[in-house]
C-alpha cells in the first residue's frame, strides 16, 4: 500500500500580513520543517510505502500513484487542502483530511474528503491503521487527548531536511489561558500535557544529527508551568554544546509573565534558548480586557519586554489591530508602541474570529460575522477580517494594518529598534556562542540566509539596516549570531512586504465620512 502524506502550503493571498513561512529567494526554504506530517508518518505500519510532501518547498505531485492521499492542515492551509483534495478525488483517489482545523470545524469539510480525522491522532492511530490496511476506512474518526509520554518520534528520515532551516520538537500541548481569539484551547485543551525531557532530548539529538542547529521547541506556552520548564531547560543545558557538539539555538513560545521569574529566564539562557514568540498584542488595556488577555494587564509591557531581552531572549512579538475598543488612531498608537519595545520582528494581524473560538461565538450572536461558511476566517486576497469592526470599516482596518506593517518594516524605524535591542540583549554562555562567519560554504542551512542578505543589499535603504547590524555585531561579537538571525527574520518580512501600502493610515476624519 502506498500513501502520499501532504502538508499544503498556506494560502498566502489570504495571509499577506504573515511573514514566517518562506525564507530566501529562488529555491524555497521552509523556516521550520513540517512536524505534523512527520509525526503522523511515525504511526503507519512498516509495510506502507510512505511519501511526504511539504508544499512550501516542493509542489504536490498529482502523478503520484499512491492508493491514499492524506492531508494534514491548519487554518491557513485549508483552501489549498480543499483544492488538492478536489483534484485527487477527480482522479478517483481516496482522500483523508485531518489536523487542527478539521478538528475545530469538521462539518466544514464534509464532502471534501472520503475520510475525516478530527481530534488528536495518536489515541486512534491503531484503530485507523487497522481499518486502512483492511481497506475499510470509516467516513470519520474522532481522536481524544494524547499522552505525550507515549508519543513516537517523528519520521524525519522521510522529510526533505535540506530544504528546512529549523527543526521542530513538540514539547507540550495545550494552554491554561483563555484568550478569546485563540483556538488552541478549543482543540488541545487548557490542561497542558508535557513530553518527558528524555524524549525531547532524543528528538533534539535526532535533529542535530540531521544537521539542524536551530530548533523550535513547539509549545503553546513553554514557561507557564515553571517547574516542568526548569527541569527540561536543565536537561537541554547539560546537552547543548557538550561532548563535542556544536551549539544549538532554541526558540519557543511563551507569555509575558515569564518576566516575573528571573531564575527561569536564566535557565533559558543556560540552555541556549535564545528567542521566543510572545503575544504582546496591544498597548490598549481595554482591548486586552475584552480579549481576556489577562496576563498582559496591569504590567508595564515595555519594562517586561526589556527584562526578557536583557536575560538573553530575542522576542518576536504578536501585534493585533481591530479590537472593539480600537478606533482609527490605533494604527499610529501601535507604531509608537512597537518603536518603544526592544523588539525588531513583529507578526502583525488584524483581529479575526477563528471558528470554534469564544470570539467567533460572540460575533455570530451579535450578527457581526462575515462569510461565515468560509474555510478560513479571512477574505481571499486581502487583510480583511471576517468580523465587522466596531469603530471602522473592514476596509479601513485592512488599509491601516497594511500601513502599520509598512512602517514597522521601514528601514529607519528598524534601525532604531535594532539599536535598542542590541543595547540590552544579554549574551549567551561562552560555550554556546556560535559564529556564523565563514559558515555559508559548508553549512547548507546558512546559505539561503546569506543569499537573502546579498539580494536585499541592493536596496539602498535595506543596506543601511544590514550595515547597522554588522556594526553592532562587530561591537558585540558575543551577540553576532542573535543579531544576524534577527536580521534574517526581518529581511524575510521585508522581502515579502506589500509594495502598495498606503502612505498614511486612515484618519479619524475619514471615519466620520465613512
Amino acid at each position: 500500500m502506498r500513501v502520499y502524506l501532504i502538508s499544503p502550503s498556506p494560502d498566502f493571498g489570504r495571509s499577506r500580513l504573515n511573514d514566517d513561512y518562506v525564507f530566501g529567494f529562488g529555491k524555497p526554504f521552509a523556516l521550520n520543517a513540517a512536524a505534523g506530517i512527520a509525526t503522523i508518518a511515525a504511526y503507519f505500519p512498516a509495510e506502507v510505502e510512505l511519501r511526504l510532501c511539504d508544499e512550501i518547498v516542493e509542489p504536490v505531485d498529482y502523478d503520484d500513484p499512491a492508493d491514499y492521499i492524506a492531508i494534514s492542515i491548519n487554518v491557513a492551509q485549508a483552501p489549498n487542502a480543499a483544492e488538492i483534495a478536489r483534484r485527487f478525488r477527480a482522479m478517483g483517489r481516496k482522500v483523508i483530511i485531518g489536523g487542527a482545523h478539521v478538528s475545530l470545524v469538521p462539518e466544514m469539510f464534509e464532502g471534501i474528503a472520503d475520510c475525516l480525522v478530527a481530534g488528536e491522532f495518536e489515541p486512534i492511530a491503531e484503530t485507523f491503521m487497522a481499518d486502512l490496511m483492511a481497506g475499510a476506512l470509516k467516513p470519520r474518526y474522532q481522536g481524544s487527548k494524547a499522552d505525550l509520554a507515549e508519543a513516537r518520534a517523528p519520521r524525519w528520515d522521510l522529510y526533505p531536511n535540506h530544504l528546512a532551516l529549523g527543526g521542530v520538537v513538540q514539547t507540550s500541548r495545550g494552554c491554561p489561558f483563555d484568550c478569546n481569539f485563540c483556538d488552541v484551547i478549543q482543540y488541545l485543551g487548557r490542561v497542558q500535557r508535557h513530553k518527558p525531557p528524555e524524549r525531547v532530548l532524543a528528538e533534539v539529538q535526532a535533529l542535530y544529527d540531521l544537521g539542524y542547529r536551530h530548533i523550535n521547541l513547539s509549545d503553546d506556552n513553554f514557561t507557564v508551568y515553571r517547574q516542568r520548564s526548569q527541569v527540561l531547560l536543565e536537561a537541554l543545558a547539560a546537552w547543548n554544546g557538550a561532548e563535542g557538539r556544536a551549539p544549538v539555538s532554541f526558540v519557543t513560545q511563551m507569555s509575558i509573565d515569564v518576566a516575573r521569574h528571573p531564575d527561569l529566564l536564566a535557565a533559558c539562557n543556560r540552555a541556549g534558548l535564545r528567542a521566543a514568540f510572545v503575544g504582546i498584542e496591544t498597548s490598549n488595556p481595554e482591548a486586552l480586557k475584552e480579549s481576556r488577555k489577562r496576563q498582559n494587564l496591569r504590567v508595564d509591557l515595555v519594562e517586561q519586554c526589556e527584562k526578557i531581552v536583557s536575560a538573553g531572549l530575542s522576542v518576536q512579538a504578536g501585534l493585533i489591530v481591530g479590537f472593539d475598543s480600537d478606533d482609527l488612531s490605533c494604527f499610529e498608537r501601535q507604531l509608537d508602541f512597537a518603536q518603544a519595545l526592544p523588539i525588531v520582528v513583529y507578526r502583525l494581524s488584524v483581529l479575526t474570529a477563528p471558528a470554534a473560538t469564544p470570539l467567533y461565538a460572540e460575533m455570530k450572536a451579535a450578527g457581526r460575522l462575515v462569510d461565515e461558511a468560509s474555510l478560513v476566517p479571512v477574505t481571499s486576497g486581502s487583510a480583511l477580517t471576517n468580523i465587522q469592526p466596531a469603530q471602522m470599516t473592514r476596509e479601513q482596518l485592512a488599509e491601516g494594518a497594511e500601513w502599520l506593517r509598512s512602517r514597522i518594516l521601514d528601514p529607519e524605524n528598524t534601525i532604531q529598534r535594532f539599536e535598542h535591542y542590541a543595547r540590552i540583549l544579554g549574551a549567551p554562555p561562552a560555550h554556546l556562542i556560535r559564529d556564523l562567519r565563514g559558515a555559508g560554504s559548508s553549512d547548507a542551512k546558512i546559505r539561503p540566509f546569506l543569499d537573502l542578505i546579498a539580494q536585499l543589499s541592493r536596496d539602498r535603504a535595506v543596506r543601511r539596516v544590514i550595515e547597522c547590524v554588522r556594526d553592532l555585531s562587530a561591537a558585540q561579537p558575543a551577540l553576532r549570531t542573535d543579531l544576524m538571525q534577527t536580521l534574517g527574520s526581518y529581511l524575510n518580512g521585508y522581502a515579502r512586504r506589500s509594495l502598495d501600502a498606503p502612505l498614511s493610515p486612515p484618519t479619524v476624519r475619514e471615519r466620520a465620512v465613512a
